[in-house]
């Protein structure tokens, strides 16, 4: 009995997950870093995956969360569900992995490369001389051949 008390404590103190918490999430029975984007009551979240593009934004169960990021989590491979999307993408698409590109970012062109092709004309770019924090999603419309 006082076991069973000490867990419901436990529960009732612990944190909530809220818009804008880094998290782990449980996706395609793997744990991808993840920030959550809104709550839809207390066992629902929107989360947007890192690295992903919003297409694969959704909506999870708690039980689906797994922890707070650390910040030293190793990125598992993309689902296969993704690897198909892109490669199929990637068979039309105007630009190829590894094109080196300008990509507009706040009104100025800036050098980068095509690190990953995440959808229809969507890219996964990073810019020459940055860190791979500035990594980001970007479409057709701010991309110009180099």
């Amino acid at each position: 009995m006082l076991a069973l008390l000490a867990l419901l404590l436990l529960l009732a103190c612990s944190r909530s997950y809220r818009p804008g918490d880094e998290v782990m999430v449980e996706w395609e029975g793997k744990e991808y870093p993840a920030v959550i984007l809104a709550t839809d009551g207390p066992t629902k979240f929107k989360v947007h995956y890192d690295g992903y593009d919003e297409v694969w934004d959704e909506v999870v169960i708690r039980s689906r969360i797994k922890s707070f990021r650390k910040g030293d989590e190793v990125r598992p491979e993309p689902p296969a569900k993704v690897r198909q999307k892109a490669a199929l993408a990637a068979q039309t698409n105007t630009y190829r992995l590894g094109d080196h590109v300008r990509v507009e970012w706040n009104g100025r062109f800036y050098p980068a490369q095509i690190i990953d092709v995440v959808g229809k004309e969507r890219y996964r770019v990073h810019y020459d001389g940055y860190g791979s924090e500035w990594d980001e999603n970007v479409s057709l419309n701010r991309i110009q051949p180099r």
